[in-house]
């Protein structure tokens, strides 16, 4: 028996086939600490790899969205004007299935972070339902400050 990676089998478990350029973006967004853009997927892997270089921008994109419509990233409207990307945690769910957390982006690094452990829903009033979250804090973030 073949034994199936974890990231393998985390996309299976989303219903995404899990191609080579899929796990490869994946394992990119996973590793990142802050949201990133389609360019700087794009960017990232052409820099690093002679392999991806038959990859195209709509070979991205195709990639990110599949992930979107399946839950396991989220897109962040951080206020630049260039949409975001990042890992959706489990653990980040509320329990209308929702990954609803704050985002602060960082004026110095000009990263977005996710703030996960900042849920949105628990000030709101019984009978009113989110369906999306658009609030990012703006200031310095930590690396910032410390360097």
């Amino acid at each position: 028996m073949i034994e199936m990676t974890k990231a393998k089998k985390t996309l299976s478990e989303y219903g995404i086939r899990p191609t080579e350029m899929r796990l490869k973006i994946y394992k990119y967004l996973k590793r990142k600490r802050y949201a990133v853009s389609l360019f700087d997927i794009k960017k990232s892997f052409l820099e690093k790899s002679e392999t991806n270089k038959t990859a195209n921008k709509t070979t991205f994109f195709r990639v990110v969205n599949i992930f979107l419509e399946k839950g396991i990233v989220h897109q962040i409207d951080d206020g630049t004007g260039i949409a975001k990307f990042a890992i959706s945690e489990g653990n980040t769910l509320s329990e209308k299935g929702k990954d609803l957390h704050l985002h602060f982006h960082c004026i110095e690094c000009n990263r977005t972070f996710c703030l996960q452990d900042r849920m949105t829903d628990a000030c709101l009033p019984t009978d009113y339902e989110i369906k999306e979250v658009n609030l990012v804090l703006k200031g310095i973030c930590k690396n910032c400050i410390m360097s």
